[in-house]
């Protein structure tokens, strides 16, 4: 039987924060951006599920990106700070981590985000990108040591605390538990 959308909307909420917030990192309030997806699955006549769920996403977030885009010139942007990621200084381990990433397939990024970014399971994975379980974990596999094999020492020994690292933002479906 299929979800409803509330049972759709409470099962994934966090994770509706979480992926418009890494997708679209400081550009708009990624909360205000999950309930925009929520109300997108709901004027859909078909029940929600992940396939759709990540297409409203994707809606979502390239609005997103229009909007705030003509909010302000690129003089604007590069004059309030918007764009200071263009200087140049050290290279971090934070920028090797990401150069191993970017020097990835599109198709191996998108698993590794997938996985371990939104925290998706292998079912939830399936349900997605339209293939079995077993298939989507021996994916992930492939591409967590081929991400592996592309870093340095020493974030190659844990690939996917290096991906956790470099993750944008402060919202986390599964959040860690804290040591108090």
């Amino acid at each position: 039987m299929a979800d409803t959308i509330d049972d759709f909307m409470a099962r994934y909420q966090t994770l509706a924060v979480v992926t418009c917030e890494w997708r679209a990192y400081q550009v708009d309030d990624p909360e205000v951006m999950a309930a925009d997806v929520f109300r997108r699955l709901r004027a859909q006549p078909a029940p929600p599920d992940l396939k759709r769920f990540y297409k409203c996403v994707d809606a979502v977030v390239d609005y997103a990106y229009r909007t705030a885009s003509s909010r302000k010139s690129l003089t604007e942007q590069i004059f309030s700070g918007s764009l200071s990621m263009i200087k140049r200084g050290p290279v971090m381990p934070d920028q090797r981590i990401r150069s191993a990433l970017t020097g990835l397939p599109a198709r191996e990024v998108d698993v590794l985000r997938q996985a371990i970014w939104d925290e998706l399971t292998p079912d939830e994975m399936a349900a997605v990108n339209g293939r079995d379980a077993a298939t989507q974990q021996a994916r992930v596999n492939a591409a967590v040591a081929h991400f592996a094999s592309r870093l340095p020492a020493p974030e190659s020994a844990d690939p996917v605390a290096a991906m956790r690292a470099i993750h944008p933002g402060e919202h986390r479906r599964n959040p860690e538990p804290s040591d108090s």
